[in-house]
């Protein structure tokens, strides 16, 4: 995954890149440079700049390349230096950094690879951090030096990257921090993004109910006897609908040339068809998935014909997490396992609660090398409540990466808007396990606390593991969807935490942008604590004044909640619809 070395033998000077805000050095680009290469070119001289205050120049290469060079890209040069095959393997996203006599070499996948070298070299080499869209550490170095020895090589663990939190789209964030999401901002002088069309649940768009229903009802899923209309999927052993959808991928293809993968997946809801013929192929494979795959492969077999670069996804979700006896996916598909079910406090691999999936995952995986993972990172009933899954994650990114999984999708706070409970830390510490799963978590974790929240680092770092600390040591179990009376929020977990965060404040009460950050997430334990006091208040009879006080501190709550840019309280509901039915139910 990666290789950081420094060089013995015969002593050699380093590279003084600047000297006291002054540069003899160039970036060099070669002639044929991606539009991802040089823009990595001018990224790093704005970041040296910034840092040093020396002006670096980039400049294309041609005849002969300056002794004291940035080498950005393959160029001639960089191929005359390291040989061509150093560059095996890295596919898009490697690259190599490597220092060749007083040259710099920052090289790689030319669709990103070059430009996540120079990100790498500002970054890991350099100290500068990119931890949200609008807050940056970039050190002040007017004397720039690089180790003479130096010698890196990266592959990423994961081909697709996706942490999908709101900020997390942002175009720069997603290109430093090295993420190819599918809804980010990318484009191609940032080295594109792996986009899919549709994104997911595409069963109705494939073959729409209101197209085809009143004519050919035996296209949808017959479910108790009858043909569903609504809710419905697909009868998937129906020629007629596997030449329909197929079609209509052929069409989606032609139409987005931009999309690398294509979605031909069941729509989120349950009703898979119980038709003879589906429940055939069900008993034979011993799953759901078997008529999925089987339908999948089918189409995925003609698109490659005449779009062989482009993928089909589908999923293992719910009534087809089970994988089939016999049927395997083809080299062009890919399977998105999602562990809706798990629990997200503890390691899947010690967590009694997880044992099923992780066989499961282990079983999908002996039957294909192109297994991608959709993770859930959030609790989707508020996306504000305190979700203590940061030790599970520092475990099972890794396992996915042990297990071969080719792709992770973890699902956050997504929608307009963003928010929810320690965000910006949770979007900026995946992005650095998808790019390299054996990161030690609680380094990355305290390298956010520091640069993010100041003097109030500590107090944070508390709060983060009285919350993991409690369902560890007691064994508690956290689901996806757990309501604000879960037994790990807990009244004196709650009292704990707000002490963390009255330290957390008092520490920044003198420096408005982290005491704004601090006051942004201890909305999390006000949304428990007010929610359980609500439920309090049900079940001792809804005493008209309580609920007068109750609607008070909700209106507050929603006001300082959306003071910090958020607009849904989950993923079906906008704040304001939120509060509004809780203003029927408290006769406000």
């Amino acid at each position: 995954m990666s290789v950081v070395g420094i060089a013995g033998g015969t002593a050699a000077a380093d590279l003084e890149l600047a000297i006291g805000g002054r540069t003899d050095y160039v970036i060099v680009v070669a002639r044929d440079a991606s539009p991802s290469e040089r823009h990595g070119a001018q990224e790093l001289a704005r970041f040296l700049k910034e840092m040093s205050g020396a002006d670096f120049r980039v400049l294309q290469e041609g005849g002969r390349v300056l002794e004291k060079a940035i080498l950005v890209g393959r160029g001639p040069t960089v191929e005359s230096l390291v040989g061509a095959a150093e560059f095996r393997g890295l596919g898009d996203d490697g690259f190599l950094i490597r220092v060749c006599g007083q040259r710099l070499i920052l090289a790689g996948g030319r669709q990103r690879g070059s430009m996540y070298a120079c990100y790498s070299l500002l970054e890991d080499i350099l100290g500068c951090r990119w931890y949200t869209s609008t807050v940056s550490v970039i050190p002040k170095k007017p004397t720039i030096r690089i180790p003479a020895g130096l010698s890196v090589r990266e592959v990423p663990s994961f081909e697709n990257r996706d942490p999908f939190y709101f900020d997390a789209f942002d175009a720069d964030w997603a290109a430093r921090n090295r993420s190819t999401a599918n809804h980010s901002r990318l484009d191609e002088t940032r080295g594109g993004k792996i986009a899919y069309f549709p994104f997911v649940h595409s069963f109705e768009m494939l073959v729409p109910p209101g197209e085809y229903y009143d004519k050919h009802p035996e296209y949808f899923s017959l479910v108790d006897g009858k043909r569903l209309k609504e809710h419905s999927q697909l009868c998937l052993t129906n020629p007629d609908v596997l030449r329909i959808a197929t079609e209509r991928v052929l069409q989606w293809m032609e139409a987005h040339p931009e999309a690398k993968i294509f979605s031909v997946s069941q729509n989120d809801w349950g009703n898979p068809c119980q038709c003879e013929s589906c429940q055939a192929v069900v008993r034979r494979e011993g799953s759901e998935s078997g008529p999925l795959l089987e339908f999948v492969n089918a189409i995925a077999r003609e698109t490659r014909k005449r779009f062989p670069d482009r993928l089909i996804d589908t999923l293992a979700y719910q009534y087809t997490k089970e994988p089939p006896r016999t049927v395997r996916p083809e080299p062009n598909v890919r399977v998105r396992l999602c562990p809706i079910e798990a629990c997200v406090a503890h390691p899947f691999e010690q967590c009694q609660r997880n044992a099923v999936f992780v066989d499961v995952l282990k079983r999908w995986t002996d039957i294909t090398d192109n297994l991608y993972v959709w993770h859930y990172v959030v609790n989707f009933r508020c996306y504000q409540q305190p979700v203590p899954n940061l030790r599970e994650l520092a475990a099972d990114i890794p396992m996915y990466a042990r297990h071969g999984v080719k792709g992770l999708f973890l699902q956050g706070m997504y929608q307009e808007g963003g928010n929810g409970e320690l965000c910006e830390l949770r979007s900026w510490v995946m992005a650095k396990m998808l790019w390299n799963a054996n990161r030690d978590t609680n380094v990355l974790v305290d390298d956010f606390l520091k640069g993010y929240y100041g003097p109030a680092a500590p107090a944070m770092r508390r709060y983060i593991d009285l919350m993991h600390d409690n369902v560890e040591k007691n064994s508690i179990h956290v689901g996806i969807y757990d309501p604000p009376t879960a037994p790990y929020l807990t009244a004196e977990v709650l009292s704990a935490a707000e002490g963390c965060f009255d330290e957390a404040e008092a520490a920044v009460r003198f420096r408005p942008e982290y005491l704004r950050r601090v006051q942004r997430d201890r909305l999390a334990i006000r949304y428990v604590r007010l929610m359980q006091d609500i439920e309090r208040w049900r079940e001792s009879g809804r005493e008209t004044r309580a609920a007068g006080d109750l609607w008070a501190r909700l209106q507050q709550f929603a006001a300082d909640l959306e003071s910090h840019g958020a607009k849904r309280i989950s993923e079906p509901q906008t704040i304001r619809e939120w509060l509004e039915g809780l203003r029927r139910e408290l006769g406000q």
